[in-house]
């Protein structure tokens, strides 16, 4: 495994599995990748070491994470490449939701990069990997820190190095107006899930300050294998069931560390919604149906404050048959890809 500055990597979005596109933007981030393709060999061959002949490649497949500081332009990608392929609105908002029964038509993209030295940062040649889809993404909010931080695993196919000859870059740029995610600006809001669900109007502010939170979403995507002339070859994606987590720090008051605990100790399902706020309008909005799945038992107090620690898990209530989704998003930025 080979870790990259992605200062200089290049991604593109694919209309259709199998054909690689040029890449098209910049991503800022830093990654790790990892050629998974497997060879396997045989101790012997009839008394004579004959590598060609006892070496076969058995799998073929690639995997890589990206690091790095969450941009509200950006955002998309991810979701595109995890969920569903989507097109904003007129004012760059891109909307989209997934549930248990509609499997969303995730979007493959294009990645390619360099692996050492000065290729990261200049022309020379690079890895392309195609056919990348998003496996999970964690996002996480700290009030000291006043950024998002983003953590991401993808797969796709075998990277691919041009027969050893690399993939040159082509000079493409960021998006225009970058804006980072910043966590002070956060918001959280709550109400208890009705027998329709999935409509995230009139919820109840959370008082006190969000500190810090976590947002963990496996997409559900996992790789499709086939037989292919003796090798086991990444054909495409599965679809389980997806998952998200949320865990925030709260600084509140008694009353909402009641509230809290009092639907937990019921099992009561709520919907949640958080808001991060950016400049220039610019705004990332989570919405999960769940319930919460871990809350304490005890106050734990800080500068005479109650410090609220729960976690929210995305959960479809059996008594609502009308729920759009158990988790749904909302980017307004300035870039459309």
């Amino acid at each position: 495994m080979a870790s990259v500055k992605f200062l200089k990597a290049e991604a593109g979005q694919q209309s259709v599995f199998g054909t690689p596109v040029s890449p098209t933007f910049q991503l800022p981030f830093e990654a790790e990748y990892e050629d998974a393709q497997q060879e396997h060999a045989a101790g012997w061959d009839s008394g004579t070491w004959t590598p060609v002949e006892i070496v076969e490649q058995v799998a073929t497949h690639a995997r890589f994470r990206l690091r790095g500081t969450a941009f509200f332009e950006l955002l998309p990608v991810f979701f595109i490449a995890g969920f569903a392929d989507m097109t904003p609105s007129g004012s760059y908002i891109y909307t989209g939701a997934t549930s248990t029964t509609a499997v969303g038509a995730p979007r493959p993209y294009t990645f390619r990069f360099g692996a050492t030295g000065n290729n990261i940062g200049g022309t020379g040649p690079a890895v392309q990997i195609a056919d990348a889809y998003l496996e999970s993404i964690t996002l996480a909010g700290n009030i000291n820190s006043k950024e998002v931080t983003l953590e991401s695993q993808w797969f796709g196919k075998q990277i691919d190095d041009n027969s050893g000859a690399g993939y040159a870059f082509i000079g493409s740029a960021l998006p225009g107006s970058i804006a980072i995610l910043n966590t002070v600006k956060g918001a959280l809001a709550l109400k208890d899930a009705t027998t329709t669900g999935g409509s995230f109007s009139a919820m109840t502010s959370v008082s006190g300050a969000l500190t810090d939170w976590g947002l963990t979403i496996n997409t559900g995507l996992r790789p499709k294998w086939r037989s292919d002339s003796n090798q086991t070859t990444f054909s495409g994606v599965q679809w389980v069931e997806p998952s998200v987590e949320f865990t925030p720090t709260i600084v509140t008051d008694s009353t909402t560390y009641g509230l809290v605990r009092t639907k937990y100790n019921a099992r009561t399902y709520q919907e949640l919604m958080l808001t991060l706020s950016g400049a220039s309008s610019r705004a990332a909005v989570f919405k999960l149906t769940g319930r919460w799945t871990n809350v304490p038992t005890a106050h734990d107090r800080s500068d005479g404050q109650v410090v609220l620690r729960p976690t929210f898990t995305a959960r479809t209530p059996h008594t609502q048959t009308t729920t759009p989704h158990y988790f749904g998003w909302s980017f307004t930025t300035s870039w459309n890809h």
